[in-house]
């Protein structure tokens, strides 16, 4: 059978970096548009005369199309002199283009074609009314990412609680204001302190040789310590009080970064205290129970799973040899396998992170930890990892605490129970839960565990 559809948690030269040094990052592009691949039903339902092009199914207001004056039920067909056809068409063409380039459009209005061109508006800014925010940029060989830092207005030489995101390559900005993680982040500025973010490399604004979706765990590690380097040179914030925040696998680059500087506190949510390789184990054997799968089933999914997880992250087989073995082309996504990508990460990603060692990194943490873990987190799994990071700092003269955020899923959300958690995951209302529903506990405890370190 195909394999189930789990939630995981899984969690340049030196003449390119004095180019980049003498840069400001720009803003990526904002387009203001909504899509879709114009089909022979679409033309037919919309009265379309012409076959191929992205149809626009809504524009935004004050965005770059709607000054170029394009509308709804409108089809793009040519974008910067190149013919689009598809969504990923658009998508690879303004992929490289910033706030302030031109952009020249070629497009049909009620079967008429049109031509037009504008600068192209970038993505609006985050905003706080309690914090003010600074846009930075990291630079390093082959790389210019986009920081992000909010300081808690009034408050002078604040501590920073440096943010380090899960394992996805997602962008870290929070425009929204109805995102957990947003109000988890205006909790801590309400409390005083600051927070600090740096994206991955080409994610969001940064301008990067290679996309996150293309590195390994250990070039990974090295963004994180680079943006940690740029943290401590920060004139708006205490750099004697800094506070790391590692969620789902920022938990696993938390206690690496020890080796830059001793940050004054560590907190985790939602990670792991063993290794990745164990871990999956766990995933394929304990997580299922979660979405009820039977023991039985859990079994027999297994004699492919394990099997993979073997060749996958201790043989370290590449996609090529994969797709070799008929069990995992039937099990798993092989398309994936073909650009060597696992769940939206390169190969090489998952296959450096299992050889790192996890407990042995946590054994060098001599500083103030805050393991926390929420109730109804699914991706986690259990409360296990969380208290084994505590168990381990203690042993070895760290200060370790534990602490279980109740009814609370792994992405910041408050739930009535786990069964609640997975039926929003499984009717596709996840999202609007969230946005109503943030986990007051988890800003409360973790600012209520920063403020009695800085005041001991």
């Amino acid at each position: 059978m195909k394999q189930l559809k789990y939630i995981i948690i899984v969690f340049v030269l030196l003449f390119v970096q004095q180019t980049f040094e003498a840069q400001t990052l720009k803003r990526k592009g904002l387009l203001g548009i909504m899509m879709q691949t114009l089909t022979d039903s679409i033309a037919i339902q919309n009265n379309l005369n012409i076959k191929t092009g992205v149809h626009i199914t809504t524009v935004m207001p004050s965005t770059t199309f709607s000054n170029l004056g394009i509308k709804q039920n409108d089809v793009l067909t040519k974008l910067n002199g190149t013919p689009v056809n598809t969504i990923q068409d658009v998508l690879t063409l303004t992929n490289q283009l910033r706030e302030g380039d031109a952009i020249e459009v070629e497009y049909y209005s009620n079967n008429k074609k049109l031509t037009n061109s504008t600068t192209l508006k970038g993505r609006p800014i985050e905003t706080f009314e309690n914090g003010n925010v600074t846009y930075g940029e990291v630079v390093y060989k082959d790389n210019m990412l986009r920081s992000i830092l909010v300081t808690p207005k009034h408050v002078q030489k604040a501590p920073v609680v440096y943010f380090l995101q899960g394992y996805t390559c997602g962008s870290i900005e929070t425009v929204s204001n109805d995102n957990p993680m947003k109000k988890l982040m205006k909790d801590w500025l309400d409390a005083g302190f600051a927070v600090y973010r740096v994206e991955k490399p080409g994610v969001g604004d940064s301008q990067s040789k290679k996309h996150c979706s293309e590195i390994s765990f250990d070039e990974e590690l090295t963004a994180f310590k680079e943006g940690y380097k740029d943290l401590l040179k920060q004139e708006a914030i205490d750099a004697n009080n800094i506070f790391m925040f590692g969620h789902s696998m920022g938990g696993v680059i938390a206690p690496l970064l020890n080796e830059v500087k001793a940050p004054k506190g560590i907190m985790v949510y939602g990670t792991v205290g063993k290794n990745w390789y164990d871990y999956m184990v766990d995933l394929y054997t304990v997580q299922p129970k979660h979405f009820g799968v039977s023991d039985a089933q859990i079994k027999e999914d297994n004699k492919v799973n394990l099997k993979f997880n073997d060749d996958f992250l201790i043989n370290k087989l590449s996609g090529e040899e994969m797709l070799e073995n008929d069990a995992y082309v039937a099990f798993f996504n092989a398309a994936d396998f073909e650009r060597n990508q696992y769940i939206g990460r390169h190969f090489k990603f998952w296959q450096n992170l299992a050889d790192v060692n996890i407990p042995n990194a946590w054994s060098k943490v001599k500083t103030n930890v805050f393991a926390m873990h929420g109730e109804f987190d699914i991706q986690a799994i259990n409360s296990k990892g969380a208290k084994k990071i505590a168990e381990i700092v203690n042993k070895n003269g760290g200060k370790g605490d534990f602490i279980l955020i109740k009814n609370t899923d792994h992405g910041f959300v408050s739930f009535k129970s786990m069964q609640h958690n997975v039926e929003t995951l499984g009717n596709g209302s996840y999202m609007t839960h969230a946005r109503d529903n943030y986990s007051v506990m988890l800003g409360k405890e973790s600012a209520r565990w920063m403020s009695s370190k800085i005041k001991q």
